[in-house]
């Protein structure tokens, strides 16, 4: 009954209050989006966009739209706005790297977007999302970005925009669950009919759980931007809508939208990244393993350490702009190769030349930290790190490895 009244209640967008950490007051804007029914209403979405902060003489290498999930908002995205703007080069890319529009949404419901005081499925997040992107304007190239809820809604776009798609890009996520296999304890706490109400929308509770997993602790003044928008029951709503809307049953009204779009995602051909927190007790190795499987060609980076807000814990903006500039065509201004040259000039360079050119040089090559237990710290000249690795190759071949297998060595890091 509380829900309901909340529900009717609705509040309009509004930017957000200045001063949050990170957050530049220039990257926000309020957009109306036509409803798809016809009428003269609409809907008002608060997006961040560093289309400002882009120098307006130079075409930009394309555009992220990125999406969020549940309970955060486009704050997530703050670094990835920043670097975007910067271009690929300034984050140790590949030199010409070409800056990034960046457009991070915040869903209906959610952050400083309309409170419209209906449920919004996954299916009707995605359209909502094809809606915004026709009133922005967006053409291509287009790269998805999705974190949680937002892989799927992300991914949904890109499947139906497959004209202006350059890439896709996925952060802890899943697009798959098995019917009959537990979802993770996490989930079910939070599923648990007495409680999700209570949890979600009464109280802060799920919004302040899902703060706790960043890895390190997020600063208080970084816990409070994420917390802004959802200061009071009535702004809570849509988090609870977003867990009732996992779908783990074959009846749930979301199950046959995702299991189509778990379908479909493998059709796309387009350049792919996976960026993955390991220590994420929601979205857990088999949701990793899921999304290899069905993006064959994905780049994927474990962020060892990490948890489930990847984005707070690791770099993944700066991944995310070098891998553009290496990837996905059109992201840096480099010239073509000159199809006239003689590429006999500069014969190939196999892998380790270096090296080897340095099999007898006694300088450091790598120091590693000092041990626990106290100790200095161990260096490796390069003739020592040429002769390890000598001995490694000789003790592969000698096990029946060949040159062109593919092999995966688990080491601790190290010297």
């Amino acid at each position: 009954m509380v829900t309901s009244v909340l529900r009717d209640a609705g509040q309009p967008a509004r930017l957000p209050p200045p001063g949050l950490a990170g957050l530049a007051p220039a990257w926000s804007r309020l957009v109306e989006v036509p409803r798809a029914d016809g009428t003269d209403a609409v809907d008002t979405w608060h997006v961040l966009d560093n289309a400002a902060d882009l120098d307006p003489d130079v075409e930009p290498a394309g555009t992220l739209l990125c999406v969020h999930g549940n309970p955060t908002w486009s704050y997530l995205w703050r670094d990835l706005l920043r670097a975007g703007s910067r271009g690929a080069a300034s984050r140790g890319a590949a030199p010409g790297g070409r800056a990034w529009r960046v457009v991070a949404v915040d869903q209906l419901g959610m952050g400083f977007s309309d409170r419209t005081g209906g449920v919004h499925r996954l299916a009707d997040r995605v359209r909502d999302l094809g809606r915004l992107t026709r009133s922005l304007a967006l053409t291509g190239p287009v790269v998805t970005v999705g974190h949680d809820w937002g892989g799927p809604v992300s991914l949904g776009w890109a499947v139906a925009h497959r004209a202006q798609l350059a890439g896709v890009v996925l952060t802890n996520t899943a697009v798959h669950s098995e019917l009959g296999v537990a979802a993770p304890a996490p989930l079910r706490l939070a599923l648990a009919a007495p409680l999700l109400r209570v949890s979600t929308v009464a109280s802060s509770a799920f919004l302040d759980a899902t703060l706790s997993l960043a890895r390190p602790h997020l600063p208080g003044a970084v816990r409070d931007a994420y917390r802004a928008p959802y200061r009071t029951p009535a702004r809570r709503v849509a988090i609870g809508d977003f867990v009732e809307d996992i779908p783990l049953s074959a009846a749930h009204p979301s199950r046959a939208t995702l299991d189509e779009l778990a379908a479909a995602v493998r059709t796309l051909d387009v350049p792919a990244l996976v960026l993955w927190g390991p220590r994420d007790p929601v979205f857990v190795g088999r949701f990793l393993d899921d999304l290899i499987d069905r993006l064959p060609q994905a780049q994927v980076h474990r962020f060892e350490g990490a948890g489930h807000l990847v984005a707070e814990d690791a770099d993944v903006a700066g991944a995310v702009l070098a891998w553009l500039a290496d990837r996905v065509p059109g992201a840096d201004h480099r010239p073509a190769p000159d199809a006239s040259a003689d590429l006999t000039a500069a014969p190939y360079r196999p892998l380790g030349a270096a090296l080897d050119e340095r099999a007898t040089d006694v300088e450091t090559a790598l120091v590693e930290l000092a041990p626990a237990g106290g100790g200095p710290p161990r260096r490796v000249s390069w003739s020592l790190l040429a002769l390890r690795v000598d001995e490694l190759a000789r003790g592969l071949l000698g096990s029946g490895v060949a040159s062109g297998d593919r092999v995966c060595l688990l080491i601790p890091p190290g010297a």
